[in-house]
């Protein structure tokens, strides 16, 4: 079963209830960036290392908390519908070393300064960033250990292309979310599959995310790396 790419945001006011047992700043939404903030180089689109300015600009833009913030992020993300049947394949996200320069501002409060973020960004290093967020449905879920309708994320192949070469994985980990009953408790929704890469050298403008899911779903986000910083 092949999934299509959506081209309409999910928009559950349940899904915008949930959080990660990771904090993450990941929001709901599909939006397009302005032009303005476009690029037509694919150099542009790997500069790595960045440059103090480069991290001063993705620190502002970060701290500015607002729709600007959300809606440059959200040109990283690709959304995808409800299966029939198994888990949803909700978001698949790649992140720059940029992007994630503004991911990593905008989740610190007011005061963050340039040099911190600059520290920052020495720390983290530079790397390509896959994010897969599945969602629990009626038919899979979390299930107890030995449940035949149990989901586990390391059932879930995902590879990263460049012009169509498969690029190696650096490190992987997941993340589990939650969302809130309004008792004091929550209860689990799904999980985020999170791969780091080293930053090639550009030869293409294509990038392509697979996700094989363990029912048999296949599911491909595609990226046009010269429209990324």
């Amino acid at each position: 079963m092949k999934s299509s790419q959506a081209s309409m945001a999910y928009t559950s006011a349940d899904f915008a209830k949930e959080v990660l047992v990771v904090p993450s700043s990941f929001r709901p939404g599909l939006a397009i960036l302005a032009a303005a903030l476009l690029t037509t180089s694919v150099a542009l689109a790997f500069n790595a290392p960045l440059s103090d300015e480069a991290v001063r600009e993705a620190s502002f833009l970060g701290q500015r908390h607002d729709d600007t913030t959300a809606r440059f992020l959200e040109t990283y993300r690709r959304y995808f519908p409800v299966p029939e049947s198994g888990p949803h394949v909700l978001v698949v996200e790649l992140f720059t070393p940029y992007a994630q320069a503004v991911e990593s501002s905008s989740k610190q409060g007011a005061g963050y300064s340039a040099q911190q973020a600059i520290q920052d960004y020495q720390v983290r290093g530079d790397s390509l960033r896959v994010s897969v967020h599945v969602r629990y449905t009626s038919t899979r879920g979390a299930g107890f250990p030995y449940s035949q309708n149990r989901v586990h994320w390391k059932d879930f192949q995902v590879r990263l292309l460049l012009g169509g070469k498969s690029l190696k994985t650096r490190s992987v980990r997941h993340e589990g979310t939650l969302m809130g009953t309004g008792y004091g408790d929550a209860i689990p929704t799904g999980f985020i599959v999170r791969q780091e890469y080293d930053v090639p050298d550009a030869t293409s403008t294509d990038a392509t995310i697979e996700v094989d899911t363990p029912d048999g779903q296949h599911v491909v986000a595609a990226f046009d790396l010269s429209s990324l910083r």
